[in-house]
């Protein structure tokens, strides 16, 4: 979030009232002290949130350039070539039935339902 969009969506009203405020609660001595202190905190903040965001891409970049390395992501046996799972097919050449599975309930099946 850039600091235009923050400008962008709050009216002059809206920040006189929140100078105001700050004024109130802080004091006008430690006002200077308290900006500065703020400010070293928001660059600590957007530095480890720059970090972790070059971490991701880093990580993308590696499993990306191992994959390329081993020919590609293997087939699964429950998916076709373009992984998309495909529906089975019956020896008469119909769709086979698929077998429902029961519930978990955590309970060991009732004889004779």
């Amino acid at each position: 979030m850039t600091l235009a969009v923050v400008f962008d969506s709050i009216g002059f009203g809206e920040w006189f009232v929140l100078l105001a405020v700050v004024l109130v609660v802080v004091g006008p001595k430690r006002l200077p002290s308290a900006a500065r202190t703020f400010g070293q905190y928001y660059s600590k903040f957007r530095r480890a949130a720059d970090n972790f965001k070059r971490q991701l891409l880093d990580m993308d970049t590696e499993f990306t350039r191992a994959v390329q390395e081993e020919g590609g992501l293997p087939d699964d046996a429950f998916t076709g070539s373009s992984g998309v799972a495909e529906p089975a097919q019956a020896e008469d050449g119909g769709d086979a039935p698929v077998p429902a599975d029961p519930p978990a309930t955590g309970m060991p099946p009732v004889e004779g339902a």
